[in-house]
């Protein structure tokens, strides 16, 4: 991947917090705080660069965090379920950032071995899968390839979702995929300790 040389929109710096900007960052501070998000001033050079970025936009981070909140916090979805979804568009999309820091949380919450995430990688033929997750695999495949589900698998995943979860679900995806291209444009870098694509197998890259 041709990546920028530095940060086109670097984090936002403390110096730079305004009334505005602390104002957003105490509203979430209950539900941010472990991303180092948390309107506290003692926190200022914890911030998570995935969303202080978008704190030199205040307007949008305003509106944007809440809606990045429910996709990581309030989901309908099991942790198993988000993690997957996650995982597989971080891969295909090639969101670096996003890949090394689910594949990270998703082994050390146990959500996943090492062995499920380089199955993610290689997709729904590197089963086993379940049957619901065969068929999550292959929703996202066909969003990648058409921007769209056909209609035998919206059925297929119909009889393992009910509406808040299939809507959830493509928001989910939708959302991931936009947080991947804006870390990826602005230059957003992996943080000490993250493993990247380097360190995981690409025999399944599409």
């Amino acid at each position: 991947m041709n990546k920028p040389d530095s940060m086109r929109i670097p984090p936002i710096t403390h110096d730079q917090w305004t009334d505005e900007v602390r104002d957003i960052l105490s509203a979430f501070s209950e539900t941010f705080g472990r991303l180092g998000l948390g309107g506290d001033e003692s926190e200022k050079d914890n911030l998570s660069p995935v969303l202080s970025c978008v704190l030199q936009h205040p307007a949008l981070a305003r509106v944007f965090f809440p809606f990045a909140r429910y996709l990581l916090m309030e989901t309908t979805l099991d942790n198993r379920v988000h993690e997957l979804i996650v995982l597989r568009v971080s891969w295909l999309w090639r969101s670096e950032y996003e890949w090394a820091q689910h594949s990270m949380m998703a082994v050390n919450n146990g959500v996943f071995s090492q062995a499920d995430i380089e199955r993610i990688t290689q997709g729904v033929n590197a089963g086993p899968w379940s049957e619901q997750e065969t068929h999550l695999l292959s929703a996202i495949d066909q969003l990648r390839e058409s921007t769209r589900i056909d209609n035998q698998l919206w059925d297929a995943l119909a009889g393992h979702f009910d509406r808040k979860q299939l809507i959830d679900i493509i928001f989910l995806i939708g959302g991931y995929i936009l947080v991947g291209m804006y870390l990826n444009t602005f230059g957003v870098p992996l943080k000490d300790g993250m493993k990247g694509f380097d360190q995981q197998s690409t025999g399944g890259q599409e």
